[in-house]
């Protein structure tokens, strides 16, 4: 999808550059100068390799200690958000569907299924906290979590 938006961008860009520097004429009425096609042809494949890079460097990093389990979702949320077992009510692995529950990956809210952090997959945990609030948090190591979160909530180091 992110391909398609950028071709839809930078194509007709260099379309009007090739138009007005090699076949020497205007794409419209009011063309924009050769050097402000050539600027915002650049400018415009900067952005969309700055925003390739910021999501190919997006990680869900879940951490879970005999004190809190604590997720990032790194770069676009740096600070650990912290969960102690007292304020979980219960827990449970889970199979969710993204888009339907929370309208696609990424750091979600939704008024009917909560918070989500995911990237990819459908195996999540769920935690139903004390306040009512819930959070998904999507994993590929359901059995560890599992059992890491076990530990947690027992209070087992």
């Amino acid at each position: 999808m992110l391909i398609v938006v950028s071709s839809a961008t930078v194509v007709p860009l260099f379309m009007g550059i090739r138009s007005q520097l090699v076949l020497d004429g205007a794409s419209a009425n009011d063309p924009m100068s050769a050097g402000g096609l050539i600027v915002t042809g650049v400018f415009s494949v900067l952005m969309i390799l700055f925003i390739f890079l910021v999501l190919a460097r997006i990680r869900l990093r879940t951490k879970i200690t005999i004190e809190a389990l604590y997720v990032s979702y790194y770069p676009l949320a740096r600070k650990w958000k912290k969960f102690v077992p007292d304020e979980i009510e219960k827990f449970q692995i889970r199979t969710y569907r993204a888009k339907r529950e929370y309208g696609g990956y990424g750091m979600k809210r939704r008024r009917r299924s909560g918070q989500a952090y995911t990237i990819s997959g459908k195996e999540g945990l769920q935690l139903y906290l004390k306040n009512g609030k819930k959070i998904l948090i999507g994993t590929q190591k359901k059995q560890a979590i599992e059992y890491a979160m076990r530990k947690l909530m027992e209070g087992e180091e």
